[in-house]
């Protein structure tokens, strides 16, 4: 059965103020010409502006909704695929969002398509999986190739354009050298906002894009407008706080990320989503950095409080992050060392040895700073069972960092034991290392950056002029950063 083409349209909140790039900023629209019924077409675009907000599940609903209207709309089986894997998150895809992307997938396979953006969409979901696609990270680079190959296609289309800019940086290298890869693609996201200022997906990849110490400054107009393209979406109210963060604007940050947590709260069903526990780790770093220590620590006793928490990687990990950061930002290591080592049990732990390692480096170099060399070195043996678990799965990221935190528990028990030479040359190797990789967009922050740890050795051992340098150096990549500041005050720094 033959339909009359129809273009749908999502009206977005106007959006107030000014745009950096465009000048006014008007009320946006997202959308482009389906095949499907206008029931159909009306769920979808709803569903495509939340795929761009990255509300995966509340996108999947839509893109349900659509396929219930119209069982013959090939974009809704897109959807439901897209939806189902996160091309900027840390971690594969679980087990059940596999199973309902490849299902999508299937269907797909059986469907028409009306349109050249809806058959370059298409034809780049079903990169990602194609039978036969050996792991996780070959099928999200073979999306990455077919969707900037879309893009290119369609130059004219917002849509498929700002997801070939996602794709790029999914793809992107880690650590400094994808710092030129990602300002190329906010060059290309720069552009796209000039002639469609309110567009969410353009506003949030340009975030990601300009998320590191070099290119912050060129993220904060998009920090400064992106929560009112969707203000009650979680995730969009807490993305600014990644550029926030980046600047040391914890004011901004915690009121952010505060909306963010209490939205995901009253959107949760069944399980509480992950936005939630994920904005509680920004939250509870930013107290920290303004010595609202109460407040941080009230935080974490509500999120351990809750025990049916959504299994994922960015859950797990603040989960695991966010009670360590408040021993060790305060420095109590005897409390470090005394952390239990059984997590909440609302995850899988064995699923996520990344996270598990937060919790034995907070251990180990409490040991090691409260004087238990023994129990530090048994830290450090769990942290390279770990590592060792990390580097199987082909966790290289996660395994260097761990690497970074294993060579800094040694150096303080080489310290401990009177080792000076042995303990600043690990510590050094354990900031370089830290510092060429980087940190994980998950994270607000190291737990405890390693060239910090430098700067709190050389001050102990009284090289006062070298451990101002690692605090400042510190400061350059974390700017406000509480612990650096207040021992450049101690030490007479600037």
């Amino acid at each position: 059965m033959t339909r009359r083409n129809r273009k749908t349209a999502v009206v977005l909140v106007a959006i107030l103020g000014t745009s950096w790039l465009a000048g006014p900023v008007v009320a946006a629209q997202t959308g482009f010409e389906t095949s499907c019924s206008s029931e159909a077409g009306d769920a979808f675009n709803e569903g495509l502006s939340l795929l761009h907000n990255m509300m995966y599940i509340q996108a999947e609903a839509e893109f349900m909704k659509a396929a219930d209207a119209d069982p013959s709309c090939a974009m809704a089986q897109w959807g439901v695929g897209m939806s189902n894997f996160h091309p900027l998150w840390p971690g594969a895809p679980s087990e059940a969002e596999t199973e309902r992307g490849m299902a999508a997938a299937a269907k797909l396979a059986m469907l028409q398509t009306g349109t050249p953006v809806e058959q370059a969409l298409v034809e780049a979901v079903a990169a990602f999986y194609a039978p036969g696609a050996d792991g996780y990270r070959t099928r999200l680079e073979a999306w990455a190739q077919a969707q900037i190959a879309a893009g290119e296609q369609n130059p004219d289309n917002t849509d498929t354009a700002a997801f070939a800019a996602l794709a790029r940086l999914a793809t992107a290298p880690r650590g400094p050298e994808g710092v030129a890869v990602k300002a190329q693609v906010g060059d290309a996201l720069d552009a796209l906002h000039k002639s469609d200022p309110g567009h969410p997906g353009v506003i949030h990849y340009a975030i990601h894009a300009y998320d590191n110490p070099a290119l912050k400054e060129r993220g904060r107009p998009y920090a400064e407008i992106y929560d009112r393209t969707a203000p009650e979406a979680p995730h969009a109210l807490h993305m600014p706080a990644h550029i926030f963060t980046r600047t040391g604007d914890w004011d901004r940050s915690i009121d952010l990320n505060n909306r963010s947590a209490r939205a995901a709260l009253e959107q949760s069903g069944d399980v509480i989503q992950t936005h939630y526990a994920h904005a509680v780790d920004y939250l509870v770093y930013g107290y920290l950095q303004l010595g609202e220590v109460s407040k941080a620590q009230a935080l974490v006793d509500e999120m351990l409080a809750i025990d049916n928490h959504q299994v994922s990687f960015g859950g797990a990990y603040a989960l695991a992050a966010a009670p360590v950061r408040v021993v060790l930002e305060t420095g109590d290591w005897s409390q470090a060392a005394g952390l239990s080592p059984d997590m909440h049990a609302a995850i899988p732990w064995d699923e996520f040895p990344q996270t598990v390692a937060i919790n034995r480096f907070a251990r180990g170099l409490g040991a090691a700073r409260s004087g238990d060399t023994d129990a530090a070195r048994e830290a450090v043996a769990g942290l390279e069972t770990l590592k060792a678990a990390m580097e199987e799965r082909g966790q290289g990221y996660w395994a260097k960092l761990t690497g970074a935190q294993i060579l800094s528990v040694q150096a303080w028990i080489e310290l401990a034991e009177g080792d000076t030479v042995s303990a600043l040359e690990m510590q050094r190797s354990a900031a370089e290392l830290e510092d060429s990789i980087g940190k994980s967009p998950v994270t607000p922050g190291h737990v405890l950056p390693a060239r910090e740890l430098l700067g709190d050795m050389l001050a102990e051992l009284g090289r006062q002029d070298e451990a101002v340098q690692a605090y400042e150096a510190t400061l350059s990549l974390s700017p406000n950063r509480a612990r650096s500041m207040a021992a450049l005050e101690g030490a007479g720094g600037q």
